[in-house]
């Protein structure tokens, strides 16, 4: 009796691994699932040759027959278009490359497809940029913060590489929401011994994105970069018989009725113990609110009547209502005495 238990011991444990075995199979997780769904794609690089540039990329069906096509043109709008292409059902990337009839240096491009779960995500927007051209680069300073409207700007930078000294240059825009053309802004300038530069943009009068161009049959283009125009904001104070109730009021340029205005309180805030430094830095905290109510096509209003409990240095902060050609501005600060005092 003992020997049977003895040979039957191993078949049991042989059956009982293989039940967890079949078990953890069937877990999630146990082991990769195929992922299934729109088509994903990843924009490459260019290949030029004589006259002819291929577009390149990358597109993963994702098991499912998908279509492809590049889409490209002188902005992020595009507007032209490669003739689509098919490839079968599958699970890996698969690197596709197509002729662009007439694109130019500059220009826009990115990759795109399509199979029957959906429409892929666009893939990352890319510009043009013949190899021949790359042994020279442009170096575009961004302004650091946003430049109010109606303000000057300059824009400066350095051309690098052979050839940099006393090249013909000039400056393009394309005004917010950056779907038409860029266009020459002013005249020619020419860079210096080192290759450094810099225009004047005399007034700007919305978000706009900038870039810089030489001006040679094949020429080389600098990143583009975008500047905001924060709006024009200026805070009035005018107070009352009761102490510590005052009226802020001021004006926002362009019109921005529907805006949130908030009026901020300047504090002194000391850093973190891992900072070595004991400086305080400082930052605003919204105190009162209200909405620019009124305007004209020029230039709207804003006014609040209310009591100053805490007492300090006051801004008047206008944020748009919707993403648009201009971003937050301020007013320069003012000072309020509490209702305490």
């Amino acid at each position: 009796m003992t020997g049977k238990v003895a040979r039957r011991a191993p078949l049991r444990t042989l059956l009982a691994w293989a039940c967890v075995w079949a078990l953890a199979a069937l877990a999630p997780g146990a082991q990769a699932a195929v992922k299934v769904g729109p088509p994903g794609v990843v924009t490459g690089q260019t290949h030029v040759q004589g006259a002819s540039v291929t577009l390149l990329g990358s597109v993963n069906p994702r098991g499912a027959a998908t279509t492809y096509f590049f889409q490209y043109g002188a902005t992020v709008a595009y507007g032209k278009q490669t003739t689509p292409a098919a490839l079968p059902a599958g699970t890996a990337s698969v690197k596709v490359g197509q002729a662009a009839p007439g694109i130019l240096p500059g220009w826009h491009y990115r990759l795109v497809a399509s199979n029957s779960f959906g429409p892929s995500k666009p893939g990352k927007d890319r510009t043009f940029t013949p190899s021949t051209t790359r042994r020279s680069k442009f170096n575009l300073t961004k302004p650091q913060l946003a430049t109010v409207y109606g303000s000057s700007l300059t824009l400066s930078g350095t051309l690098t590489g052979a050839g940099n000294a006393a090249r013909k240059i000039v400056l393009q825009e394309s005004p917010y929401p950056f779907l038409t053309e860029f266009a020459t802004v002013g005249l020619p300038l020419v860079t210096g011994p080192t290759g450094a530069f810099s225009f004047r943009v005399p007034r700007l009068a919305m978000t706009t994105q900038y870039r810089v161009s030489t001006l040679d049959p094949r020429p080389v283009y600098s990143s583009v970069i975008t500047v905001d125009a924060a709006y024009r904001v200026t805070l009035k104070v005018k107070s009352s018989s009761r102490k510590g109730i005052v009226r802020l009021y001021g004006t926002v340029t362009p019109a921005a009725v529907g805006a949130k205005v908030s009026f901020q309180l300047r504090k002194k805030v000391r850093p973190g113990k891992t900072e070595k430094t004991e400086e305080r830095t400082t930052r605003f905290a919204t105190q009162f609110s209200t909405k620019v109510k009124r305007g004209t096509s020029t230039i709207s209003r804003f006014s609040a009547i209310v009591k100053v409990l805490r007492g300090g240095t006051y801004q008047a902060r206008v944020d748009p209502s919707k993403k648009g050609p201009f971003v937050a501005g301020t007013s320069s600060a003012v000072l309020l005495h509490s209702a305490s005092k």
